[in-house]
């Protein structure tokens, strides 16, 4: 089987395993890419990603919220595969509206993060991804709840849809690793668009515990001012994985969007063995059950937040049998090898059924 895998960011393409990057972020001359390495019946694989020219990336990325570059280098390529793979719609967009009025050999499947357009429900984008839509051959979602939407406005896609959990490496962050010794003992928040840091911050304020708050990968200002809260801007991931390792708990608070995000952070955050207080967001909560694996607040609510982080600090042992259930579950449940399987499975019924 070959596939051509579209990817909407940027990888680094090499010879060797880098050191500093995970599974996602590099394409290894000769060597199965992410998940696929887990299958059993091993594809040739080629991905491409979104680099371009810099003014052209900017405007794809943030004005047209697409990327025609990376469709342009893989049209003329499609007759060549049997599977194309667009890693969002953003990077499947162009092929599929060029599938609607050409037939390729390849059957194009997406793994649709973002609800198609943000779980839009009318306007332009809608009926544009309505249009480009029905030309997919197959679609995989992590978040259960999306077949809601799609049955109220792609009812065509239903049944070639599959709800199949999003999987961490654990391999990559579930083997122990040596703690570095830290300052002032500190809560981790990590976290970039999408994160709810004001939240946070008047918890941690009204909480009045005896910790330091970082706040990992933002850009924002308004905090740094406030006593105990140390900024710290994105970090590669294995000073990422510092961090996470050397926190007494993390804090990941997701807006309730109603697309999927934020899996892959706590998937990674239970995988390194930590007690997780995350928001009810709908994306996590195919993944988390309260009290078991993680503990859940009421996103926006600093107060249920406050009394959780206070629990925390107070329940040192309990805290510890969540983080080690966390780790189980990702372990035994949900991680990139289970989740390679469920994909092998529904692209060898979409090619041979």
């Amino acid at each position: 089987m070959k596939i051509l895998m579209l990817v909407n960011w940027k990888i680094e393409y090499c010879k060797e395993k880098p050191v500093d990057k995970q599974p996602p972020d590099y394409k290894v001359e000769g060597k199965d890419y992410w998940f696929y390495r887990y299958f059993k019946n091993k594809p040739e694989v080629d991905v491409i990603d979104i680099r371009s020219f810099p003014w052209l990336e900017n405007f794809e990325r943030n004005k047209l919220h697409f990327y025609i570059w990376q469709a342009i280098r893989a049209i003329p390529k499609l007759n060549q595969y049997d599977l194309i793979v667009s890693h969002g719609m953003p990077s499947a967009i162009v092929i599929c509206l060029w599938r609607r009025f050409f037939k390729t050999k390849a059957k194009h499947v997406v793994f649709d993060i973002g609800s198609f357009a943000s779980a839009s429900e009318s306007g332009f984008s809608l009926k544009l991804m309505q249009f480009a839509s029905k030309s997919l051959d197959g679609l995989i979602h992590h978040m259960s709840t999306q077949k809601l939407y799609y049955e109220k406005f792609f009812p065509w896609i239903v049944d070639k849809s599959q709800f199949i959990r999003f999987g961490a490496d654990f391999d990559f962050f579930g083997n122990e690793r040596k703690i570095n010794p830290v300052g002032r003992p500190y809560i981790a928040c990590a976290g970039k668009s999408k994160c709810d840091w004001d939240t946070v911050v008047k918890a941690y304020k009204e909480s009045k515990i005896d910790l330091d708050l970082h706040l990992i990968g933002g850009k924002e200002e308004q905090f740094e001012n406030i006593s105990g809260v140390v900024q710290i801007p994105y970090l590669p991931i294995n000073n990422f994985i510092e961090q996470i390792q050397g926190a007494e708990f993390c804090v990941l608070p997701l807006e309730p969007v109603p697309f999927s995000f934020g899996q892959m952070r706590l998937l990674q955050q239970m995988a390194l063995r930590k007690c997780v207080i995350v928001s009810d967001a709908p994306s996590v909560q195919d993944y988390v059950e309260e009290g078991i694996t993680a503990r859940v607040y009421k996103a926006h609510h600093p107060e249920e937040l406050e009394k959780i982080m206070q629990w925390a600090v107070e329940k040192e042992r309990e805290k510890e049998d969540i983080a080690n259930k966390a780790f189980d579950f990702v372990k035994n449940e949900c991680n990139e090898e289970i989740m390679a399987s469920n994909i092998e499975c529904f692209n060898m019924k979409l090619l041979y059924k």
